[in-house]
């Protein structure tokens, strides 16, 4: 696939990432998070968007041609992403901990596009 295929794709999952999580944050948030329907929606769309994250994100680094040992922006992302991947399991557990949970994704997406677009170490 080519370069511009492959950042689609990853923002897609970015964006299934951030729905699913802003989903189940108000979820909990409101007390709700016992709802199956919707707590089965958003874990899907959560792992789904985390697989196309992590294929397509080392599909970018072998267009880049970026080879072990990866930069520092690379693995920040890596540590960034296994955040992502615990967030779902935080906020099911520890519902009073929503309004940390919202800013703390929102910031935490903020940190992986400053490094995937600059690339500063």
């Amino acid at each position: 696939m080519s370069y511009p295929v492959y950042k689609v794709l990853h923002l897609i999952g970015v964006f299934m990432v951030l729905l699913s999580l802003g989903g189940l944050i108000v979820l909990s948030a409101v007390g709700q998070s016992s709802n199956a329907r919707w707590k089965k929606l958003t874990a899907m769309t959560n792992g789904i968007g985390l697989v196309l994250l992590f294929i397509t994100g080392f599909g970018l680094l072998a267009r880049l041609k970026i080879q072990w040992p990866w930069p520092g922006w690379v693995l920040f992302m890596v540590l960034i992403w296994m955040v992502f991947a615990s967030l779902m399991v935080v906020s099911n557990r520890v519902p009073k901990s929503a309004g940390y949970l919202w800013w703390g994704s929102l910031v935490l997406a903020g940190v992986a596009a400053y490094l995937g677009n600059l690339k500063p170490f």
